[in-house]
């Protein structure tokens, strides 16, 4: 899917509503040399089967292939694995 947004006007927010966020830690999805990257979770959802290329629809299935509820429910619970 692809999506443009095309700018057509903009605002520049005072800076001083712009919250200053911390790195605390490397997102476990980041590709390292030493492991394998985990498959992103909504990649086991059943709706995408059909549009993941082969090597991330093995991975699903091996991982188990779950229902969109499941995997929304685990997104609103703050799952980590979400």
């Amino acid at each position: 899917m692809l999506v443009r947004v095309k700018l057509s006007e903009m605002w520049q927010n005072c800076p001083r509503y712009i919250h200053r966020y911390q790195k605390l830690e490397t997102s476990r999805y980041v590709p390292q040399a030493e492991c394998e990257t985990p498959l992103a979770g909504w990649k086991q959802t059943d709706i995408v089967q059909d549009v993941l290329p082969p090597a991330d629809v093995e991975r699903a299935k091996e991982a188990g292939v779950i229902p969109i509820e499941q995997w929304m429910d685990k997104v609103k619970s703050g799952d980590p694995t979400a």
